[in-house]
């Protein structure tokens, strides 16, 4: 037993001096993480700012060439005898025209970066090039730029100000082959002292040639890798970088490495760190940078710019940190060894303990504000029913604020004296240590009325009762799309009057009170004549016109406790309380003449015309016996019928043994 107790405290003095001196080294490794990778960022600024500076020093350096070029004597009196009427190469000495070559040739030859230069009169026809051939002279025959887009932008510009193609193959018009190498146009007006505009000078810079200084700089640093695409995406090296896919110029940088696009197109500049590596990136727009150059306004495609200029360098591993600072560690056990070991478990155990009171504050707070701001009520209520406690839900609902609210407001005050009952019940309940709920409407500030419904329980401490606790929940939206569905269910949609359901159901109600208080009650029913002729003829639009028009018309005629409804496509009824049947047939009468009469306006075939209709009305009582409106619609649909079958326009009376009609006037 005592050698087992020995080997348990010899492993435990072996494992816990190896955790402790692990726990004081994690520190030290990430202190040193941020240093290399502060140092790391530091110096993928340093690169970025260096081959950035390359890239727009080449590229204003040939924009400031270009206006040089434009603004040339010699090309400015050659495009001003070009475009004299009467055009000929005599009018140029061919002396003059071999200089100004020779001088456009030991431009170009002087500027590598450069493919050609050319220069365009107002027409878009070249008139000279370089590089060229000296003997034959410099003006190539048949060349017509006014399609191109450098051209077409150019020649709206003013003076000093400039276009700039994308980058791309772009060998239009090109001498010699290049190895396809992809160029830059940048293109400038020309204009006379007078300023007349003269022509175009194009400037084709060899895009590898302009980047590739951009490239030196950039690669300074050993372990830098260079990014420059623009705003498609597209890949602008002509170096392959097959880590992130692209390996030759116009590459869709975006598809083949979408988590460096997707970070770059987020952001203007900034760090990512993606795949071990650390991305230090930057947006260039070579518009902007007017003030490293000579130029005024400087345009270019929109959906290409601006770029976006990035280096990339691998992000440094706990491997190669330990391995670089092994001594340093080595020194550090040996120092402070178990007291530095037990100072640091100190450290982590407080920081341990501030996070979990940090952790219990923030979830306290995530309580508190999930109990102000829940999507339904709380509240509590003494026993005399005062408010203690209200949300902010609540509140915001009732029109008050805490202040005015809580510890000085009955909350029976908020409940509308309808429902009053419920709430008394249902808080008793909740006083008897039952769970007690009801339906009410509370009363809010501004007068108006919420549908709630009301959920509580009691909070008991030591045997006693000390509040209630309430969960409300607002129904209001549910009441106001019922009462809207049960007026939908009423109501034609078309007409906007009655349907048969409410006729039927308004009907036992106005019979019910016939009864009891032994009143006559009638009932009309009304088609329209040759209604499906409209339809047929003029179509359901103008139908539907009629049909609004006529209930109109019969509405404008009845009392405000007449009943009109639309029971079927043309047909209508109408339910007359406390009408005798000689007074319902006045009224049918009425209606009768007033739609003869009336005249409906409607729109066919882009011109107004105006429609005339007739109605055939049945008239009924309804008597005190029958206990629905089923036989009194029968025997005024008998009525409807005969009076149509009369020949339309009429009103019939139709009794269980008697009819009598009363034909069109």
């Amino acid at each position: 037993m005592p050698l087992r107790r020995l080997h348990t405290r010899l492993l435990l003095a072996v494992i816990i001096p190896l955790v402790m001196v692990s726990a004081m080294l994690f520190p030290i490794f990430n202190v040193h993480m941020e240093m290399r990778l502060d140092s790391l960022r530091a110096k993928a600024d340093d690169v970025l700012k260096i081959g950035q500076e390359a890239l727009t020093h080449d590229i204003s350096e040939s924009i400031n060439y270009t206006l040089a070029i434009a603004e040339t004597p010699g090309i400015r009196q050659y495009l001003t005898v070009q475009s004299l009427p009467s055009l000929s190469d005599q009018q140029y000495a061919l002396s003059d025209i071999s200089q100004l070559s020779h001088f456009l040739n030991t431009l170009i030859s002087h500027y590598p970066r450069s493919t050609k230069l050319v220069v365009i009169d107002n027409q878009g026809r070249e008139v000279l090039r370089a590089p060229s051939d000296v003997e034959t002279g410099s003006r190539i025959a048949g060349n017509n730029h006014s399609k191109t887009d450098y051209f077409k932008e150019a020649a709206k510009l003013l003076p000093r100000e400039l276009y700039i193609s994308p980058p791309g193959h772009n060998l239009q018009y090109e001498l010699y082959d290049n190895d396809q190498a992809p160029t830059v146009n940048v293109a400038t007006p020309i204009f006379d002292a007078t300023g007349e505009r003269l022509g175009v000078v194009l400037l084709s810079l060899n895009w590898h040639y302009l980047t590739h200084s951009l490239q030196q700089a950039m690669l300074l640093e050993q372990d830098a890798n260079t990014i420059l695409i623009d705003a498609q995406g597209r890949w602008l090296l002509n170096v392959a970088f097959p880590e992130l896919g692209a390996t030759a110029f116009g590459d869709n940088f975006a598809t083949l490495a979408p988590q460096y696009w997707h970070v770059m197109q987020q952001r203007s500049e900034g760090f990512a760190s993606i795949n071990n590596h650390l991305l230090r990136f930057q947006t260039e727009d070579i518009r902007t940078h007017r003030n490293r150059s000579l130029a005024g306004t400087i345009f270019s495609e929109n959906i290409y710019s601006p770029w976006k200029i990035g280096v990339m360098l691998p992000l440094p591993t706990w491997r190669t940190l330990i391995e670089e600072e092994l001594t340093v560690l080595w020194f550090l056990l040996l120092s402070y060894g178990f007291a530095v070991a037990c100072g640091i478990f100190w450290a982590f155990s407080s920081h341990r303990q501030r996070k979990l009171r940090e952790d219990a504050q923030r979830h306290a707070l995530e309580v508190s504000d999930l109990y102000e701001n829940a999507p339904c009520g709380y509240h509590s209520l003494d026993q005399s029913g005062r408010v203690v406690n209200m949300n902010r839900t609540e509140l915001a609902w009732l029109g008050y604020s805490s202040k005015e609210a809580i510890g000085l407001i009955d909350y029976r005050e908020f409940i509308t004296p309808e429902t009053r009952e419920q709430f008394e019940q249902a808080f008793q309940n909740v006083k008897d240590n039952q769970t007690g709920s009801a339906e009410c409407s509370l009363l809010t500030r501004n007068g108006e009325q919420r549908h709630v419904m009301i959920q509580a329980s009691a909070y008991y401490r030591n045997g006693q009762f000390v509040h209630t606790r309430a969960t409300v929940f607002d129904l209001t939206e549910r009441k106001q799309l019922e009462e809207k569905l049960h007026a939908q269910a009423m109501t034609d949609p078309l007409t906007g009057v009655f349907n048969r359901r409410y006729l039927q159901a308004q009907a036992t109600i106005e019979m019910s009170r016939a009864r009891r208080q032994n009143h006559p009650i009638a009932l009309i029913a009304i088609d329209i004549d040759h209604f499906k002729r409209i339809n047929d003829e003029y179509g359901h639009d103008v139908g539907d016109e009629v049909l609004k028009n006529f209930t109109q018309i019969v509405s404008d005629l009845l009392r405000q406790e007449d009943l009109l409804c639309r029971v079927g496509g043309e047909e209508f009824a109408v339910l007359l309380p406390n009408t005798a049947i000689e007074q319902a047939q006045q009224v049918a009468e009425r209606i009768r003449i007033s739609i003869e009469q009336a005249t409906t306006t409607v729109e066919y075939e882009d011109t107004q015309q105006a429609l005339k209709v007739t109605a055939s009305l049945g008239v009924t009582p309804i008597h005190a016996r029958e206990k629905s409106l089923k036989p009194a619609l029968k025997r005024a649909d008998i009525g409807l019928y005969e009076a149509k079958e009369n020949g339309r326009n009429q009103v019939v009376i139709y009794t269980e043994s008697v009819s009598t009609s009363k034909p069109t006037t």
